[in-house]
């Protein structure tokens, strides 16, 4: 039904299962940057991504490029200084002539990267010469001019391009002589094997173009793609505080010289407009200025019937250093749950009920106690070592709030090395409850409402 609701209660796993590995895959965020890179998975786990890759041949090939040489022109203007991340050697920069856009094209790679074998007894001066003939070819162009544009090739390697990130991130002044105020990194994002240049954009926006307050700085991933595949363009844009607005101008040209369908992605980074002391708005809004009725439908569904709380137990710290010894067994835990609730005034709560505990401990090193009965719920989930989480419902009912406090107190009476670490209270009912059953009142509204 639409009014009704749920949510998970996250608790301990136990040690000493068989699927422990697998459940460790599954354990914490599944995303490689959390709240910045969305890779989305299917319900069985799999990558859903919207790069399925482009066939190979000339004519994919040169969807990739007018799309990296119109997105130069576009975003950038006429008379580019262009600095090409490739391979030693690379020919890219070939498709960089004869551009009205590009003025020239400065090649960013090392002769010490050919063949580069990292666990080689050479790995190091490798790295060292690779270091330094950048710097030297940086300082050298930045004689001439300025970078406005970066462009990573797909022969680009990650350690070369790793060591220029390097290079621009550390050495503050060659990056502010060399680069232009609103530089673009260009990338793209055609394969598996290209993944990296996402988090290559990333780290170039925090890392190099995150110089001064003021500075805006972005990252945006714009999809192309036909029926023969699709690929991304990554961008990284320093200094331009209307990237977005000009982005979405932009795409409308894009689509054109390159035959296939776009959109933005992703886009992150901006910065906020401090309001001085002198600021006066233009209107302030309070509550009435808004459309309350949904909120308040919803409030007066509400229906709160029941109370639950999500205890989580560790060892009590002697001191800084080290937790006292605790001594837990499937025996002591069930011990603790039946004086807990004998010398508990839980509602509706019979002595003869407790007979109905039942106990799971072949799962592994821990137990698990569950306990129903006419007033609620209980579950005790011991891992085997020095944690135990209670998952505690009881219904509504006359001072249910002080008896759950009882309840926790006599626990600890039988574990008395052992304290909450952790308490979590939720209101349970129906209509989407989010208030406790005290905070209602028959015929008051909210004070919002």
């Amino acid at each position: 039904a639409s009014s009704s609701s749920s949510f998970r209660i996250i608790a301990g796993g136990m040690f000493g299962t068989p699927s422990w590995e697998q459940s460790e895959k599954l354990t914490g965020p599944q995303q490689d940057f959390i709240c910045e890179l969305f890779e989305p998975l299917n319900i069985n786990g799999e990558d859903t991504d919207d790069v399925k890759g482009m066939k190979e041949d000339s004519a994919n090939e040169s969807s990739i490029d007018v799309v990296m040489k119109e997105s130069i022109g576009l975003l950038q203007g006429k008379s580019q200084k262009v600095g090409l991340i490739c391979e030693n050697g690379c020919a890219a920069s070939t498709k960089f002539e004869n551009m009205d856009s590009v003025e020239q094209v400065v090649t960013l790679s090392c002769p010490t990267m050919v063949d580069f074998n990292e666990f080689g007894e050479n790995a190091s001066d490798a790295l060292i010469a690779c270091e330094r003939h950048l710097i030297k070819t940086l300082e050298e162009f930045s004689k001439g001019g300025k970078l406005g544009t970066l462009v990573v090739d797909s022969s680009a390697d990650k350690v070369t391009t790793s060591i220029l990130l390097k290079i621009l991130s550390m050495k503050k002044m060659l990056a502010k002589t060399v680069l232009d105020p609103q530089v673009v990194l260009l990338s793209m994002y055609s394969s598996e094997s290209e993944k990296w240049h996402i988090h290559l954009s990333k780290l170039f926006k925090d890392k190099v173009f995150f110089k001064k307050k003021g500075d805006f700085a972005f990252t945006s991933e714009v999809l192309f793609s036909n029926e023969k595949g699709s690929f991304k363009l990554l961008i990284a844009s320093d200094g331009d505080e209307h990237f977005i607005k000009n982005l979405n101008e932009k795409l409308e040209k894009l689509k054109k010289e390159s035959g296939m369908d776009a959109s933005v992605q992703n886009v992150a980074g901006g910065m906020w407009h401090y309001q001085g002391a002198d600021f006066v708005p233009s209107k302030s809004f309070s509550p009435e200025d808004y459309d309350q009725s949904s909120p308040l439908e919803q409030w007066n569904s509400q229906k709160p019937v029941g109370h639950q709380i999500v205890f989580q137990m560790e060892p009590k710290p002697t001191n800084v250093e080290k937790k006292s010894k605790v001594a837990l067994s499937n025996t002591v835990i069930r011990k603790a749950l039946e004086v807990a609730l004998l010398q508990s005034p839980l509602p509706l709560f019979e002595k003869d009920d407790i007979e109905s505990i039942e106990e799971y401990n072949g799962a592994g090193d821990g137990s698990v106690l569950v306990f129903l009965w006419s007033g609620g719920s209980i579950a005790v989930l011991w891992n085997g070592r020095e944690h135990v989480d209670l998952n505690v419902f009881v219904y509504k009912g006359d001072q249910v709030l002080h008896s759950l406090k009882l309840f926790e107190r006599n626990f600890h009476k039988v574990i008395s090395t052992m304290t909450t670490i952790l308490r979590d209270e939720h209101p349970r009912g129906v209509g989407r409850v989010i208030s406790y059953w005290d905070d209602i009142k028959e015929g008051v509204k909210p004070h919002w409402a």
